[in-house]
């Protein structure tokens, strides 16, 4: 996976596009925001859309550069008891300006932590559509055979011990992505065009294309971002709680 990517918008807002949080993001999370930070950001959008996966140790690292007390994330056992609580290290927080978090449905794992943590600590907006809902600890047993028995042997929670799997998060402020309505030719699926044996002798095509026709597809707006930096621009998003 790519390492996370950044930029700057208009009123001093920098943008993390996350990737991914495989063991060791947390850590070029952290390089982005401080390298915005150096740019003149003074408020961040953090997107975690579409980051699936991940480890529970690096979503609480990456909640914890954001918030710097409090419970971040627990795990829970059989019959919904607390195995262990996650807490925030003040010394680990880098940044406690305004901050907004979008998710969407391809949002899972580690990054579910992070946005319940804002969900919950009231630390800033999460923006877009409820996630996927997933997190969890398995163990593999081996069995004389040669098979094997995966179970799960706990939950991924939020601070206040709701678990993520088939649940997800609700987003404080709800912006659904538009759907493409591009219509797609069904010859363009086959790859026929580009077969010599299916077209030995193709005819030229003598058809005129209008400018507009022959201009790249444009881009749909990306409605969430753009709700985002609206809340940042209105400077509505939660501050840091101070211990």
């Amino acid at each position: 996976m790519p390492a996370a990517e950044t930029k700057v918008e208009a009123g001093k807002i920098g943008i993390v596009h996350v990737n991914s949080l495989a063991a060791g993001e947390s850590v070029d999370v952290q390089k982005r925001v401080q390298e915005l930070l150096k740019q003149g950001a003074q408020k961040l959008v953090l997107d975690l859309r579409s980051v699936a996966g991940g480890s529970l140790e690096e979503g609480v690292k990456v909640a914890n550069l954001f918030i710097k007390t409090g419970a971040l994330a627990q795990t829970v056992g059989r019959g919904g008891k607390v195995l262990k609580t996650m807490t925030a290290d003040p010394k680990l927080a880098v940044f406690d300006g305004p901050v907004v978090v979008l998710i969407d449905r391809g949002t899972a794992g580690a990054a579910e932590i992070v946005a319940s943590a804002f969900v919950e600590q009231k630390r800033g907006e999460v923006v877009g559509e409820k996630s996927f809902g997933a997190g969890a600890d398995q163990q593999l047993f081996l069995l004389r055979n040669g098979d094997g028995l995966l179970l799960t042997i706990a939950k991924w929670a939020s601070s206040k011990g709701k678990p993520f799997l088939g649940a997800g998060i609700a987003p404080t402020v709800e912006v659904k992505r538009p759907e493409l309505a591009a219509a797609v030719d069904p010859e363009d699926l086959t790859g026929n065009d580009d077969d010599a044996i299916a077209s030995p002798n193709p005819a030229p095509d003598k058809r005129e294309v209008a400018p507009e026709a022959a201009s790249p597809k444009q881009q749909p707006e990306d409605t969430q971002l753009k709700r985002a930096l609206e809340l940042l621009r209105e400077n509505k998003s939660a501050p840091q709680k101070t211990a």
